[in-house]
């Protein structure tokens, strides 16, 4: 097992005499530590479990002084006392998590500085050094990050939980900043403004759509018939339900906007279809274009028999 030690202060007029309610402390450290855990997932799998400890208080702000433990699973114990790299120990998970510094300094930061600087946007470039660490940009400021941090980054529980924490802290009365970690010589802790908090929510996915186009014959049964621009026609294929698909044969058209061929309800095509199908992060669309028709069949009309 390993351990780590850092703080969590909270910084604001109503914390100067180290006092808080637990109504706002234990909300903020609950979501914290769903950080850890999710962080620890991420990195270890179900080869270590990460438990997240208070350990004692300090006055000038409100500072939680507290401890994580690494534990390692005891059916893994030999699997990491053989591979002890392949286990991200707390002092590590630590750093990545919380490593501060300044942006410009050109030392590695953790994940919340990254997440600050990236203030709920996605970066304009990212580029891995080949050294375990990547670089990120963003407005033509440039960072870099381990690249277990770029893990952290994208993987979408630990993202969630850093959301969540967020939205927790922001609820504290008379917060000025959340500092997680110390300030130590050379380096900084990760200070978050109140206004810094909301950048701590997933970035929405981009909608670049993904599409499949395919093409087929098939018997189509007219429902009705739109030339204005805009309005598609309406067929059956003998499914449950009409359907609308964009009529792209202009010289069928105009044969029939001329007289030359008459449609009516329940005419028959034999056509090309093309169907292009759309998938984005929120929505699965798909849009149906005749583009020759075959052939055309009246329907059967009403006979005077009497």
């Amino acid at each position: 097992m390993t351990k780590a030690r850092f703080e969590i202060a909270f910084e604001g007029d109503p914390f100067e005499d180290g006092e808080i309610d637990v109504r706002d402390l234990a909300p903020t450290l609950l979501a914290f530590g769903n950080v850890v855990q999710a962080a620890n997932k991420a990195l270890n799998g179900d080869r270590a479990d990460a438990r997240l400890k208070v350990a004692a208080t300090d006055q000038g702000s409100f500072v939680a002084a507290l401890t994580m433990d690494v534990g390692w699973l005891s059916d893994m114990l030999d699997a990491v006392s053989a591979h002890p790299q392949r286990v991200v120990a707390a002092d590590q998970l630590m750093d990545l998590l919380i490593k501060g510094g300044t942006i410009a300094g050109g030392g590695a930061i953790g994940l919340f500085a990254a997440i600050k600087a990236l203030r709920g946007r996605r970066p304009d470039k990212v580029e891995a050094r080949g050294d375990g660490t990547t670089e990120i940009t963003i407005n033509q400021t440039t960072f870099v990050i381990d690249d277990r941090t770029v893990a952290l980054l994208q993987d979408l529980p630990t993202r969630e939980a850093v959301e969540d924490l967020g939205a927790k802290a922001v609820r504290v009365d008379g917060l000025d900043y959340l500092r997680i970690g110390a300030d130590n010589t050379g380096v900084e802790a990760v200070r978050l403004a109140r206004t810094d908090l909301p950048s701590l929510k997933v970035p929405p996915e981009p909608d670049e759509s993904d599409t499949e186009i395919t093409h087929r014959d098939a018997w189509l049964k007219i429902v009705s018939v739109h030339f204005r621009d805009g309005y598609k026609w309406r067929f059956s294929d003998g499914g449950e339900r009409p359907f609308t698909a964009e009529m792209e044969d202009a010289e069928f058209q105009n044969k029939v906007q001329e007289g030359l061929v008459a449609l009516n309800a329940n005419d028959t095509i034999r056509c090309r279809l093309r169907e292009e199908q759309s998938l984005s992060a929120s929505s699965l669309l798909k849009t149906v274009y005749v583009e020759e028709v075959l052939e055309h069949r009246p329907g059967a009309r009403q006979m005077n028999l009497l």
